[in-house]
């Protein structure tokens, strides 16, 4: 498809204060705290509304499928909402990330409050609130976040960089919640309580909310991109840049891996209480096996830029996949029994998987540039809103995979204990989906982003061009 010519040329601002380690620390400060309610729901809300609140599993897969619903609507309004937004005085994302900090944390403290007393369908109808609010406040913080690297520095290096302090913060807030949060909800007999939930939620709220401020105050849009009223050919309206979003295999690509690869990282996460508690027998290993993908990332990271260097994004997170996708078949095929043999097995597929991790941002950024190389504008907020109604996406099938998988297997809600065919069937379904994520994130980066080391230095440098032409 030919290219389009670009309608909104890019200007550097002058006077602000250059790219440096305050822009990073500040970004990294942000997926600190999205990241740290985003694991908090992820990895244990289905257990507080089974083991806690008394709802059945299957009503909470029901209810993450009704979300997610409600999300495909909601994310894009966003985006649109987003982008239509004039650069202000404090920038044209910043303000988004401060405001919109606070309902979320209100959103977050609710939606692990137990309230006594409500009858099953209140209760339904309270989750149901809480949780498509909390939703909603994240949209408005998380996609306004995702797009403000794209205005902090117009250079390729420094971009990377914000994706690799990006991924620290992800993975000190996995970090905080995986040793924190037991030790919250967990009791001495390895059941959970509400005032522990309770307790956590309000401590992550609060650092989320310091963590945004931060993020507000440290951060600097320094690249403006500017409405060309000159600019000659059809001008192109919501429908065209949905069609555009269609046609951009790099975002389809990175969103199809994204879907693949979150399933697979993700739902070991939501059922790990499950696994450790009932399976293992014994919960308190939850922390550690928490810290084991933390850890592995942390190991890959110095060498990431050098593999990026020699084969590119995309060459690197594909190939190391093959890892990932080899520990878990092991998995899933041989009968493990021992916790320290899984998690050793665990650790390696970690390995493998940290490096999509790392890239991930930088392989969206380059998708939205990629966007911009096809339809000629800066679409900064629908690109990225699209790319986070994937993740959404992930989380409504995770809670309806496990949930429904759950009452499948005959899980039984606020029992104490559960049968051996139970706990075989939890241990078979914290393998054998991550498997499949696995294939999906590989056969994804490999046969659809198209984006490969040579292509992308190739667009980037018609993109200069264009800017340099449209000045």
């Amino acid at each position: 498809m030919e290219a389009r010519k670009l309608e909104q040329p890019i200007e550097q601002v002058e006077s602000v204060k250059p790219f440096g380690t305050k822009d990073r620390l500040g970004y990294m400060f942000g997926d600190l705290g999205n990241g740290l309610l985003f694991g908090f729901i992820t990895s244990y809300l289905m257990v507080f509304y089974t083991d806690v609140f008394g709802i059945s599993a299957a009503a909470v897969g029901t209810m993450m499928i009704v979300a997610r619903v409600w999300d495909a609507i909601n994310d894009p309004m966003m985006g649109i909402i987003v982008d239509k937004r004039k650069a202000g005085k404090s920038g044209k994302f910043r303000p988004f990330i401060l405001w919109g900090s606070i309902p979320l944390a209100i959103f977050a403290i609710l939606t692990f409050t137990s309230v006594p007393g409500l009858s099953q369908n209140l209760k339904l109808v309270y989750a149901y609130v809480t949780y498509i609010g909390f939703g909603m406040a994240y949209t408005a913080v998380n996609i306004p976040y995702g797009s403000l690297s794209t205005v902090m520095t117009s250079d390729s290096v420094e971009r990377t960089s914000l994706s690799t302090f990006r991924t620290i913060g992800s993975m000190l807030a996995n970090l905080i919640a995986m040793v924190l949060t037991p030790m919250l909800i967990f009791n001495a007999e390895g059941g959970v309580s509400a005032e522990g939930f309770f307790k956590a939620a309000i401590i992550y709220a609060i650092i989320s909310t310091v963590c945004c401020i931060l993020t507000y105050r440290l951060t600097t849009e320094r690249v403006k991109h500017t409405e060309n009223e000159n600019a000659n050919g059809p001008q192109i309206g919501l429908l065209g840049s949905i069609k555009m979003l269609v046609k951009n295999r790099a975002l389809l690509g990175i969103m199809m891996a994204s879907f693949g690869m979150l399933l697979a990282l993700m739902l070991p996460m939501s059922l790990n209480s499950y696994l450790f508690k009932d399976y293992f027998k014994n919960p308190g290993l939850i922390t550690i096996a928490g810290l084991l993908g933390v850890v592995s990332s942390f190991m890959i990271m110095p060498f990431t830029g050098k593999f990026v260097a020699k084969f590119g994004k995309k060459e690197t997170a594909a190939s190391t996949l093959i890892l990932s996708i080899g520990a878990y078949l092991v998995l899933f095929l041989v009968p493990i029994t021992n916790p320290y043999v899984y998690m050793g097995i665990y650790f390696i597929s970690s390995i493998g998987a940290g490096f999509f991790n790392i890239l991930t941002w930088a392989l969206v950024g380059d998708a939205i540039d990629y966007q911009e190389y096809l339809s000629g504008k800066r679409e900064e907020g629908i690109v990225y809103a699209s790319y986070s109604l994937v993740r959404k996406l992930v989380q409504a099938v995770i809670g309806g995979l496990g949930g429904f998988a759950l009452a499948f297997i005959g899980y039984q809600s606020g029992a104490a204990t559960q049968t051996p065919e139970v706990a075989n069937g939890i241990m078979k379904i914290i393998t054998g989906i991550p498997l499949v994520g696995y294939v999906i994130g590989f056969v994804s980066l490999l046969f659809i982003y198209d984006l490969s080391k040579e292509k992308l230095a190739a667009m980037h440098a018609e993109l200069e061009k264009r800017r340099e032409e449209a000045k």
